[in-house]
């Protein structure tokens, strides 16, 4: 068939437009026909002005919208995901992320925000699962693997975190997380010294380094040694806003140094920070309570 100018001319029109549509607004070329599109565009304005102002509980209902009218856009789950973990929902936000991760090319841009989700709401199974396809999306990464590790650490698996925590030494021998997850198993297992010394290779390279600095003064505590750890705990404490775990460290060092007005103080700081953890506090209340 041979094309007349004047057609040739209308087909080259209706290109143009196509192209400039396009570039305009690159989501019209990616959406879906159906019925929901055809409403989506005040969801689209709605949903981008809240969350870049930090609105999200205005940016939740019409982000949701966004995810139904363009089930294959990745790009408005992964807002979601972030609405929810800001307004505090994390299974909401654990099921947003593993729908981005069925449709994203890039699957280890949800890590370790998913499994995090998972452990914030109360499911360790399902946060170690997610840790292992967080390592298995990109092999040989040091950090995925290190959450990994940690995720086995506070699951009470030594055996499966001291193994991934090598791992990763092996890989970078430098690794700041997998050298104090090794250095938390030797403070547990009684190997005080390996335990100190892995969290001042730390701090040789990372001063400010917090983790360190409670490793490093808990090795010190049980090795007898109050004013290393002292010393440790009380600079940690100084750059941890809430450092409940640095008040109960400090409550058993004053404990231990026979100032028990300012040990109970440490102690009792720790429950207002953390009333769930009354309970693992709770001996050295008593044993710092006054006459009665």
């Amino acid at each position: 068939m041979v094309l007349t100018a004047p057609a040739t001319r209308l087909i080259g029109g209706l290109c143009v437009l196509l192209v400039y549509g396009l570039v305009l607004r690159p989501d019209v070329g990616l959406r879906p026909i159906d019925a929901n599109a055809a409403s989506a565009d005040p969801a689209l304005d709605a949903s981008a002005t809240a969350f870049a102002a930090g609105r999200y509980q205005d940016a939740l209902a019409p982000t949701i919208e966004l995810t139904r009218a363009f089930p294959n856009q990745q790009v408005y789950l992964e807002r979601l995901a972030v609405i929810y973990q800001h307004l505090g929902q994390p299974a909401e936000e654990a099921a947003a992320w593993e729908a981005f991760v069925e449709l994203s090319p890039t699957p280890i841009d949800a890590c370790p925000a998913l499994p995090h989700a998972y452990g914030k709401a109360a499911r360790p199974d399902l946060a170690i699962d997610a840790f292992e396809r967080c390592a298995a999306f990109e092999p040989g990464d040091t950090d995925m693997l290190s959450y990994l590790a940690t995720a086995h650490e506070r699951a009470g698996r030594a055996d499966l975190a001291e193994a991934v925590h090598r791992q990763v030494i092996r890989i970078d021998s430098t690794h700041s997380g997998s050298l104090l997850g090794l250095a938390r198993i030797d403070l547990r297992a009684g190997r005080f010294d390996q335990a100190g010394r892995a969290a001042d290779t730390v701090l040789a390279s990372e001063p400010g380094n917090t983790d360190a600095m409670l490793v490093a003064g808990l090795s010190a505590q049980r090795r007898g040694s109050t004013v290393e750890a002292r010393r440790h705990l009380e600079r940690g404490l100084a750059l941890v806003e809430h450092g409940v775990d640095f008040h109960i460290a400090l409550g058993v060092v004053d404990f231990a140094e026979g100032r028990v007005t300012d040990a109970r103080r440490h102690f009792q700081r720790a429950v207002q920070l953390a009333p769930q953890r009354r309970e693992e506090v709770a001996v050295w209340l008593e044993r710092t309570e006054g006459p009665r």
